[in-house]
């Protein structure tokens, strides 16, 4: 028979082994020399569904919502006088590196100062819903930002100074969601954008992450947009644990015509492993022209697809529940046939919510998953669940929306279908994971 003293020992290491796998598989934050990011919450407005940042800028401190703009090269606000006396605001001279910065992304023209270095620098601002353009000044102001909580570094400090366009013309703001004051630019390539300016701030790499989570109950739960990188710690609803996201990467392509907006090398679209059928040419970017592609945008709802891209889409997704129906199959333990109803616009394709069979849509077969996946040169992203969309108690939508015969781009991927991107800019590449969602257990 072992001794006690070697069954303690035998037991101790034991304990530290399970100690050791515990810690290892919660992936909780671990502290890192580097810089902590930075974290906002995000509101959407019901109406537009556009997304908004909250800051909070200047002296006095005032609460002000920005709708994200993913191709916005600078942020901006409209500022007339009496909006909000800020003893922090200052304008940029002309003779200021951020004067050189807004003449390097002026649209049309170099004409931003008056020909004097001591006059205020003059700056470009655009309206991304109706593609409006005015010239403004280009101002500066104290802005407090909150560290990532999830970071165990040192907390950036705060207020930070930033550069944002002042528009002045009330025309600005139309189309815009309700109670914005202007955008939030986040540009690949601008050096105004607030991704550039907060990595100068918090000295960490230009990435930026998206969290956005649809909740029937509330719109506006667990939205947020990170900068500087993770960790992004979730709570994972099938484990009941927390987690560190694992991301997955496809490089960022950039469209010549349109160097602010992300794009991705989408090679093909699959619906429950069946491969949607597409014309190959409508998926490259014409280096001319712009025209063609496929590019991540926040401000549309729902993932749109260039006419004869969303018809074979659409026809993909019903073979598959038609050969669901020829199958008979088991669901919850009895028998299921999906059956279609009446569409609901914006939508062509809805269904009976009780006959979908949901539970599995994580599996591999042939008949439940992925739901439908993006399919890149070296990976794909599965959207499982994403596919569809709530529109009442009884019925679900194929969340996807028909983009025109002749959209500049072919495929746009939509807020309904993100969940969490990380857009790392530093090393152009664009990070994914699957959706972590409860609504559809």
């Amino acid at each position: 028979m072992a001794s006690t003293s070697s069954l303690i020992i035998h037991f101790l290491l034991l304990l530290l082994q399970f100690v050791f796998a515990s810690f290892s598989n919660a992936q909780l934050p671990i502290t890192s020399s580097k810089p902590a990011g930075i974290i906002f919450d995000l509101e959407r407005d019901p109406s537009t569904l556009q997304y908004m940042i909250k800051i909070n800028q200047g002296t006095p401190r005032a609460d002000v919502k920005l709708v994200l703009d993913l191709g916005g090269i600078a942020p901006w606000l409209r500022c007339d006088k009496g909006t909000h006396e800020s003893s922090s605001y200052h304008p940029v001279s002309c003779a200021s590196p951020q004067c050189s910065l807004g003449n390097k992304q002026a649209v049309g023209t170099s004409e931003l100062c008056n020909g004097t270095a001591n006059s205020t620098c003059s700056i470009y601002t655009s309206n991304p819903v109706t593609h409006s353009v005015r010239k403004g000044e280009l101002v500066s102001d104290l802005m407090t930002i909150t560290s990532n909580p999830d970071s165990q570094a040192t907390p950036v400090a705060s207020p930070r100074r930033i550069s944002f366009g002042c528009a002045t013309a009330g025309s600005m703001l139309s189309g815009l969601a309700k109670g914005s004051k202007g955008v939030a630019g986040l540009g690949r390539s601008s050096s105004l954008s607030l991704v550039p300016q907060f990595a100068v701030a918090g000295r960490f790499s230009r990435i930026f992450s998206l969290e956005l989570v649809e909740n029937s109950q509330d719109n506006n739960h667990g939205n947020r947009i990170y900068f500087g990188g993770g960790p992004y710690i979730y709570s994972d609803w099938v484990q009941m644990d927390w987690w560190n996201r694992g991301l997955k990467y496809t490089p960022l392509l950039i469209n010549p015509k349109s160097r602010e907006e992300y794009f991705v090398d989408l090679r093909s679209i699959s619906v429950h492993n069946r491969t949607v059928p597409i014309n190959k040419k409508l998926l490259s970017i014409n280096k001319k022209t712009g025209i063609g592609g496929t590019k991540i945008d926040i401000r549309i709802p729902y993932t749109t697809l260039e006419t004869s891209i969303y018809k074979a889409f659409i026809k993909t997704h019903t073979e598959w529940a038609e050969a669901w129906n020829v199958k008979n199959g088991i669901w919850r333990d009895h028998l299921v046939n999906i059956t279609r109803v009446a569409p609901v616009a914006p939508f062509t394709a809805c269904y009976n919510a009780s006959t979908l069979p949901r539970v599995l849509a994580f599996s591999a077969d042939y008949f439940f998953g992925p739901s439908v996946s993006f399919i890149f040169p070296k990976n794909k992203w599965n959207i499982d669940l994403l596919d569809l969309v709530r529109v009442n108690d009884g019925v679900d939508c194929v969340g996807f929306v028909d983009g025109g015969s002749k959209p500049t781009t072919s495929i746009v991927i939509g807020a309904r279908q993100i969940a969490f991107l990380e857009f790392d800019i530093s090393r152009s590449r664009l990070g994914f994971v699957e959706p972590n969602l409860p609504e559809f257990d």
